[in-house]
């Protein structure tokens, strides 16, 4: 019996089979990359073209500006720091950045914006306080505690805050900070007086005169002064209190000329005060 022959395989009609399958998944991997692609670019012009709808449709322009908090300053000041305009899509408007922006403005302390849909900013605004006058060279500037040289004080502007001499020596730029070595000692003095308002407003302070020893108070019409040097002041007017009612109990008020309270438990007194006369004695009779 005749064994039949076995078929043989063609090796070349399978390797060209293998590499039509391989084109086939390459070609089919390109597609979807390709379709992938077009799709992404489609997308984005599509979100393109809708955020430019967005930005200029009306209901995202800028309308209006509403500025709360001003006291002193400009509104046109603040405008111009914003720098909006007015038409502006609000959708490109940073509250953070604006914000900053005012914070560079000297009088401004801390400010604050909140975007409304009806095309309106609201701007807060928290103006610095002035707590006393500065004399620096030939200008007065307004100071506040944070010891922020803010700006320059208008001729009776501020009659009733401490004037405060002696350690700025130059024309400072607005928005400059006093030196740090003596912003706490001015602090606690203006604590100090502030605390004392209630007596101390029949005693005119014209100045709180600084030097390397501390404070020295001119007083009234007269000028006189009241060395307190440094710290504890808060005592040291209290002190000066009781020495003011003995001057006014011995009608003296005149005649004191300097008052030296930085002693502890003690003031001194400089003055064109009487002299005290010696006690005479009853003479004996001659026995």
């Amino acid at each position: 019996m005749i064994k039949p022959r076995k078929k043989r395989r063609n090796r070349y009609q399978e390797g060209t089979l293998r590499r039509l399958k391989g084109y086939l998944r390459t070609f089919h991997g390109f597609f979807i990359v390709f379709a992938l692609f077009c799709f992404v670019v489609l997308l984005a012009a599509g979100l393109s073209r809708l955020y430019h709808e967005m930005i200029s449709a009306p209901w995202f322009k800028l309308e209006e500006i509403e500025i709360t908090g001003i006291k002193q300053l400009d509104r046109f000041d603040i405008l111009n720091a914003m720098g909006l305009k007015r038409g502006q899509c609000t959708l490109n408007i940073s509250t953070e950045q604006v914000a900053e922006r005012l914070k560079k403005l000297p009088a401004v302390r801390e400010a604050s914006l909140r975007i409304d849909l009806s095309g309106r900013i609201v701007v807060e605004i928290v103006e610095r306080e002035p707590a006393a006058i500065v004399k620096c060279a030939d200008k007065n500037m307004q100071m506040d505690l944070d010891g922020i040289l803010f700006s320059e004080a208008t001729p009776g502007a501020n009659g009733a805050l401490p004037l405060i001499t002696g350690f700025c020596g130059s024309n400072p730029n607005k928005g400059d900070p006093v030196a740090a070595r003596t912003l706490e000692q001015i602090r606690e003095l203006l604590s100090a007086i502030d605390s004392s308002k209630n007596w101390l407003s029949g005693t005119a302070i014209n100045e709180c005169r600084w030097s390397e020893n501390g404070f020295t108070l001119v007083l009234g019409e007269r000028a006189v002064l009241v060395d307190i040097g440094k710290g504890a002041f808060e005592q040291k007017i209290t002190k000066l209190r009781k020495v003011i009612n003995t001057l006014n109990e011995r009608d003296w008020t005149d005649l004191v000329t300097r008052i030296d309270l930085d002693y502890p438990g003690k003031a001194y007194l400089e003055g064109r005060f009487p002299v005290p006369q010696p006690a005479q004695g009853r003479a004996k009779q001659p026995g």
